[in-house]
């Protein structure tokens, strides 16, 4: 439980004047806290990036931040008209391919239809000139002679043409295997061109709200969020589907600070938009490299993540938010405001309310926050202290 400071009152006491604000010194445990100003976001979620095609793609269309999408609406639209283009041209250059390797296949095969039926042919020629070979047999030798060189010549016809049909088929694998390596090129070159086509449309893959990230801006030193009309490179994270389940707030801390903070240590949450609720956290995550700061490149920071125990629609991913980090708690420790500490000559002094009169009395301190202090000496616990110089007034 969060430690109290003190207690600040209206002195209603003899001689004290009633508008003067006082407060009690306290005994408890005292927190010392380190506050950063920081931005909620949620601790995980859908990233939307540009689809990674080629070129710098152009926003034609963004669904509005804060508005709840469902699953399957347009949620991101790029301008498609040069994919468009180089998909019909991919199309056309596929079907011609098709339509190239239906006719070549057509010709080639009747081709081979027509050495085929030439075989057939020739072997009808060799059998009939084998049968008056049969007949011949008693004709002269000269008659006899002439029908072994026909004979001969319809058999090197029929080898001939089968030979050619061997060959053909031969050509005509080669031919078909080609036209199908050039259908396979030209259709791959087509599928993914399409794929850049519908890429350029996105839609929503989970429910929830759309939240526009920061990029940097063309001719400019400086980030803003994504708007229509920006020109981005492929692979860059435009938007954000937060998952409200989880919330962080995310903060930078200057390197004089970061020794102080660790990982585990106990956090308080304020909204700027809510300044009631009080929300707990815990340090989640702590970067083990400092970067620019964004706007000043000389100072460096760090990330600083708090996770935030509660769930609560309040939190939206955005908002403002201020972190109270709690670096050491001091057990039982007697504590006072700054604002009752005053100098003088170098020393710490107070106003201790004492029969109704304030009296002056020396104070040391030890360790302190943004709103008080320790006090090791000069008060005890009860003691009734101004929080404005009396003799002053």
């Amino acid at each position: 439980m969060r430690a109290v400071f003190c207690v600040l009152v209206l002195c209603a006491c003899q001689g004290v004047p009633p508008d003067l604000s006082t407060a009690e010194v306290v005994r408890g445990d005292f927190s010392v806290t380190h506050f950063e100003g920081g931005e909620v976001r949620a601790a995980s979620g859908e990233v939307v990036v540009s689809p990674r095609i080629g070129g710098r793609l152009k926003i034609v269309h963004l669904w509005p931040e804060g508005e709840q999408v469902d699953v399957g609406d347009l949620i991101l639209q790029f301008d498609p008209a040069e994919f468009e283009r180089e998909m019909l041209d991919r199309e056309g250059q596929f079907e011609e391919a098709h339509s190239d390797f239906v006719k070549a296949k057509a010709e080639r095969e009747q081709r081979l239809a027509d050495i085929k039926r030439k075989i057939q042919q020739r072997q009808a020629e060799l059998e009939l000139v084998a049968l008056n070979q049969e007949r011949q047999q008693f004709a002269s030798t000269i008659d006899q002679e002439q029908g072994h060189i026909n004979l001969a010549k319809a058999r090197r016809a029929v080898a001939e043409a089968r030979q050619e049909s061997i060959a053909q088929e031969v050509v005509n694998r080669v031919d078909f295997l080609n036209h199908e390596l050039r259908i396979a090129r030209r259709q791959e070159r087509y599928e993914r061109a399409r794929r850049d086509y519908e890429r350029t449309s996105v839609y929503a893959a989970k429910p929830g709200i759309v939240v526009y990230r920061k990029i940097w801006k063309p001719g400019t030193d400086e980030e803003g969020k994504v708007a229509v009309g920006d020109q981005v490179w492929s692979g860059r994270a435009l938007l954000e589907i937060p998952d409200m389940s989880k919330m962080q707030v995310l903060c930078l801390i200057g390197e004089m600070d970061i020794e102080r903070v660790r990982v585990g240590q106990r956090a308080y949450i304020r909204l700027e938009a809510f300044p009631g609720p009080v929300f707990n956290g815990v340090v989640a995550e702590l970067a083990p490299m400092a970067s620019p700061q964004p706007g000043a490149p000389d100072i460096r920071v760090f990330e600083l993540v708090i996770d935030i125990d509660e769930q609560d629609e309040r939190l939206k991913p955005g908002m403002s938010a201020e972190v109270e980090i709690v670096l050491e708690i001091v057990p039982e420790a007697l504590s006072v405001p700054l604002g009752a500490l005053f100098e003088r000559e170098g020393d710490l002094v107070a106003f201790r309310l004492d029969n109704g009169k304030f009296v002056e009395v020396p104070v040391v301190i030890g360790r302190k926050n943004a709103t008080a202090a320790v006090v090791t000496a000069g008060l005890a616990a009860g003691d009734i202290v101004a929080l404005q110089n009396p003799n002053a007034r």
